[in-house]
């Protein structure tokens, strides 16, 4: 038998016997261990901070950045403070870093960062496709392996897609083909693989400009060449539209090189057949005179010749304010002209439009544009700028509706004085005596004055040149003493005081009074209507006032306008002396010719606007517009579109429809069409598209590289004409998205004819953009540094 511890004896080892081998290497671990941490402790105590525990150097944009806590939020700046990190917290914290220097909207986390509702239809209509597509082998394993539903419906952080740490040369924005497919619904290996066909690219909305390509190219050109073969028709595709501008849009070039040769006369009126070529701005419309007469509606003074009728902008004007509003929904079922079924009522808002109307005229008379329309806001709050109202009223010179007035409503001012504005004769006589001191109007040429209240019932027949003169506030002591002492009355015409100034004898007197005669048939009748309109439909008439001095210049000229008179018919004699007259043919003095008036001509009013203006035809004030881009017309359509929905009635809409109807003058919406704008009014599309219009599309097409690969077929190879395309019906609705493209889609075909694995580029970045919105990059700080 063998001795405990021989070799050959049975039975376990020892502990001493195992534990020698391994001990060399349990001090060895030990000490590699050791070194280690006196390793990561020199490292923690001699470095400047946590750069030693970066991954991998930072991209060239990034390089600057020095502080580890300035991208990652829970990382600090402190050499342990990354230990932070380990705990788990707010996934996107660090994305939300990136955002103090990148500027991202609120959707920023979503995918693409568009809204949620954009996604939402994206995703079904992908969905549709994908039933239809195969999907490669790889990409189901990838799906399987790393699924991506729960990290998109929680948000997506930057660094899904910006992978740092990567070097300097490292693109940031370099998405793989693996990353877009490892999310999106239809998944394909290539583009000349199972990328599914273009649907209805790239029209996703019609165009802003109406114009019909396949009846252009088929009629009106061709009968344009038969008429007018010198006017430029377009030869290529590039005669109208560039991309020299915006790369990415092919823009339409400035109206007068494209369409002013047919559409400019159109604009300006030459081309209308019927109907005014100017825009009635303002008007006295007319009015059933006979039935307010036979109802003592006190209106005043009003023509009785117009047959006008109340413009959609002055009932704009009119109900500024919520008393205007109810007055013009009071009288819109009414027929002005036939007042004879109005009930009390209708003829109370009849009378007070007609103040309305007069007040409005007054204030545009007496004041500025400005502070008469300042107050357009039609409820969009605050008050309109004196540019924008220069605009509205296409900078009309106060000469226009002072002429107009002292034709059709000479003795405005003094109605207006008197108080008679208030539509209540009542009040307006219990304010008489509380007036301000009465207000005379001085003649520069003369030196005479007479009370405004005292010439309410005489026409004012001064000549143009005099009407606008100042006028004088004198006491209300000085216009009693002039009532109570007034001159003797020499001479009555038509129940009405005439007293002469003084002339140099008796006999140039009646010769004054027998030119006055003598007339036009229009001064002569001026007169006699304004008396009518006042004795027939106005007020109650006033007792007779005390005779008072006559101041018609017109009539009753003074010594100096009477020499002068002379000194002219003596130089228009010697003129016109014919050949052999006596030598004093030429120095008789032309008694028997009141002088003249007014310059008659053959032009009429609206003809001679021709290239733009406003002008004064029967009873209402129009302007023709000036051309293409007419201020007027832009800033009227501009201010009533977003209060004009569709089917409105309100006066904001009825200036809208006015201006865009078929017939309008100007004829903006023959080319420019009118969308509506959701939940809001409608909205004239004048801009052309740009970059900026393109905002939210998922796919980038740049035409400029393209034209190289163009064949024969010019812009055709790829936009074929849709003939009979229903595309002019489609702009008779406010929805651009729901149309008919006068071209068809754009086939994949025709890509993939280059764009193949073997030939140009083929991967998602290439037409796809993953930020739809854009990302500005980075935020300029510009704030000035405290001194």
């Amino acid at each position: 038998m063998r001795r405990p511890g021989w070799l050959g004896s049975v039975g376990p080892p020892t502990a001493g016997s195992q534990a020698r081998p391994t001990s060399q290497r349990d001090r060895l671990a030990m000490l590699l261990a050791l070194v280690t941490i006196f390793c990561l402790g020199a490292m923690f105590f001699l470095s400047k901070g946590p750069a030693f525990l970066m991954p991998g150097p930072l991209t060239s944009a990034h390089a600057a950045i020095t502080n580890c806590g300035g991208c990652h939020a829970r990382s600090g700046s402190g050499k342990l403070s990354w230990a932070h990190g380990l705990i788990s917290g707010d996934r996107l914290a660090d994305s939300k870093a990136c955002l103090t220097c990148h500027k991202m909207p609120e959707t920023a986390f979503n995918a693409h960062s568009a809204p949620a509702e954009v996604l939402e239809r994206s995703t079904e209509r992908l969905t549709k496709i994908a039933a239809g597509t195969p999907q490669p082998q790889s990409t189901w394993a990838q799906g399987i392996a790393f699924p991506t539903h729960d990290v998109v419906s929680v948000g997506l952080s930057c660094a899904t897609c910006h992978q740092e740490h990567q070097g300097g040369n490292f693109k940031l924005n370099q998405i793989s083909n693996a990353q877009c497919q490892s999310c999106h619904v239809v998944k394909f290996d290539s583009f000349d693989g199972h990328h599914p066909k273009f649907d209805t690219y790239p029209f996703k909305r019609r165009t802003r400009i109406v114009y019909d390509h396949a009846s252009h190219f088929s009629k009106h050109f061709p009968e344009v060449a038969k008429k007018e073969p010198s006017k430029r028709i377009p030869a290529t595709c590039s005669t109208c539209h560039n991309s020299s501008s915006d790369k990415r849009v092919m823009a339409v070039a400035p109206f007068e090189q494209t369409c002013a040769a047919c559409h400019l006369d159109q604009i300006s009126g030459k081309g209308r057949v019927s109907g005014p070529k100017g825009i009635a701005f303002l008007s006295l419309p007319g009015l059933d005179l006979q039935s307010l007469k036979k109802k003592n509606a006190a209106i005043g003074e009003w023509p009785d010749a117009s047959d006008a009728v109340l413009t959609p902008f002055m009932k704009v004007m009119i109900s500024r304010n919520e008393r205007g509003r109810d007055l013009i929904k009071s009288v819109e079922s009414l027929t002005l002209q036939d007042l004879s079924n109005a009930s009390g009522e209708q003829i109370t808002a009849v009378t007070a439009l007609v103040w309305e109307i007069k007040a409005l005229f007054h204030a545009l008379i007496s004041g500025k544009a400005p502070d008469a329309l300042g107050d357009l806001n039609l409820g969009g709050g605050g008050k309109l700028s004196a540019a924008l109202v220069a605009d509205l009223t296409a900078s009309m010179p106060r000469d226009v509706v002072v002429s107009a007035q002292q034709q059709w409503l000479p003795n405005l001012a003094t109605e207006m004085a008197n108080g008679q504005g208030t539509s209540d004769p009542k009040q307006s006589s219990a304010d008489a005596g509380t007036k301000e001191p009465a207000v005379i109007t001085e003649t520069a040429a003369t030196g005479t004055a007479s009370r405004a209240s005292d010439r309410e019932s005489e026409p004012d027949a001064r000549p143009e040149t005099q009407k606008g003169e100042p006028t004088v506030a004198v006491s209300e002591a000085e216009a009693t003493k002039a009532k109570l002492d007034p001159p003797a009355c020499n001479v009555r015409v038509f129940g009405q005081c005439l007293q002469f100034k003084a002339q140099a004898n008796e006999a140039e007197a009646v010769q004054q009074l027998g030119a006055s005669e003598k007339q036009t048939p229009a001064a002569r009748e001026l007169p006699r209507a304004m008396r009518a309109g006042l004795s027939d439909v106005g007020p109650p008439a006033k007792p007779e006032a005390p005779a008072r001095d006559q101041s018609d210049e017109l009539l009753f000229p003074t010594e100096a306008e009477l020499r002068e008179i002379k000194a002219r018919t003596k130089d228009s004699a010697t003129a016109a002396a014919p050949a052999g007259a006596p030598a004093d043919a030429a120095h008789k003095p032309q008694t028997n010719n009141a002088p003249a008036i007014s310059i008659e001509g053959d032009t009429d009013p609206e003809s001679w606007a021709e290239y733009g203006g406003w002008y004064r035809q029967d009873y209402g004030i129009f302007y023709r517009p000036a051309g293409h881009e007419d201020k007027f017309i832009y800033a009227w359509l501009t201010l009533t579109g977003p209060q004009a929905p569709r089917g409105s009635t309100s006066p904001a809409a009825a200036v809208f429809d006015f201006l865009t109807s078929k017939d309008a003058q100007g004829a903006c919406t023959k080319c420019h069409s009118v969308d509506d704008l959701p939940g809001k009014g409608r909205v004239v599309n004048f801009s052309q598209p740009t970059a900026e219009t393109k905002r939210g599309s998922f796919t980038t097409f740049v035409h400029q590289p393209h034209f190289s690969t163009l064949e024969n077929g010019g812009c055709l190879t790829c936009h074929a004409i849709e003939k009979g395309s229903p595309y002019l019906k489609s702009y008779e609705q406010g929805n651009p998205q729901s149309f008919a493209s006068n071209f068809a889609a754009v086939k994949k075909d025709i890509c993939q004819s280059c764009h193949t694995s073997s030939k140009a580029r083929q991967d998602c970045l290439l037409c796809h953009k993953y930020h739809v919105n854009g990302a500005i990059s980075p935020i300029m700080k510009t704030k000035n540094p405290t001194q």
